[in-house]
Formats: structure tokens, C-alpha cells, sequence
């Protein structure tokens, strides 16, 4: 298990709520790929953002159910990602980054709007969940 807290507005999803915790991330945005005469083709891209899915799993249920997804919120996330040095990003402030061969890790700290699922299995006690985050 990781070691790292997940935070959703500055409030930790509990350890019993995110005993199995994964995250995934995907570039969005307005990106075309258009052909030439010729058939070359031709990258145009306008902007671009970042999109996360946290699913967890644990013995109590996590703390979502209230959430009001019409406005933003801010993820501190827990799977470290690597950019080339020079790159400005938005990183935990209690998770520090670092220097790595061919880039720097850091750990994202994202501010978006919320899609969440939940679900409970009743007869193993369990709980999962579901967090995708867009950027603003």
C-alpha cells in the first residue's frame, strides 16, 4: 500500500476508506490531427489538460457522498508523475519533488471538477469508489 495520503479539499480520504487505492491520468483538450495534400499530417493542438481517476476500495465507505461537483475542487494525488526539468507544475506542497535521470518527479495537486461513484458489496463489507477529476 502507499504510503501517501489522498486529500480532496485538504481532508484525507481515510486509511479503512482507501485500503486498495489506484490512479491513472490522460492529457485531454482540443487536439486535431489534420492531413495534408499529400497526406503529411499536421499536429494542431489549442490547449490541453490534465484528467485523473482515483478508484479506491476499503471496510468503511469514503466520505463523498455530500460532494457538490458544480464547483471545483482540489486533489492532492498519490501517483507520482515525471516531466522534463524546467517544466512548471502544480505539486503537492508536503509531498516535495525531485530530480530525477531525465526529469523531475512530483506529486500533482489538481484543481477540477469531480465525477464520484460508490458502491458497497454487503456481503464482504466492503466499499468501492470512484473519483475522475478535470482540470479547470
Amino acid at each position: 500500500m502507499n504510503d501517501q495520503t489522498l486529500m480532496l479539499d485538504g481532508v484525507p480520504i481515510p486509511i479503512l476508506a482507501g485500503l486498495d487505492l489506484s490512479q491513472s491520468y490522460e492529457e485531454i483538450g482540443g487536439k486535431t490531427l489534420l492531413r495534408t495534400r499529400s497526406g503529411k499530417a499536421v499536429s494542431q493542438a489549442r490547449w490541453k489538460r490534465l484528467k485523473t481517476t482515483v478508484q479506491g476500495g476499503g471496510w468503511i465507505p469514503a466520505p463523498l457522498a455530500g460532494l457538490d461537483t458544480a464547483v471545483p475542487h482540489t486533489l492532492d494525488c498519490i501517483v507520482p508523475r515525471v516531466v522534463p526539468i524546467g517544466t512548471v507544475v502544480s505539486e503537492r506542497p508536503d509531498l516535495p519533488g525531485f530530480e530525477m535521470e531525465g526529469g523531475y518527479q512530483y506529486w500533482p495537486r489538481l484543481t477540477g471538477y469531480l465525477t464520484v461513484s460508490d458502491s458497497g458489496d454487503v456481503r464482504n463489507a466492503g466499499y468501492t469508489w470512484s473519483i475522475t477529476l478535470e482540470e479547470e
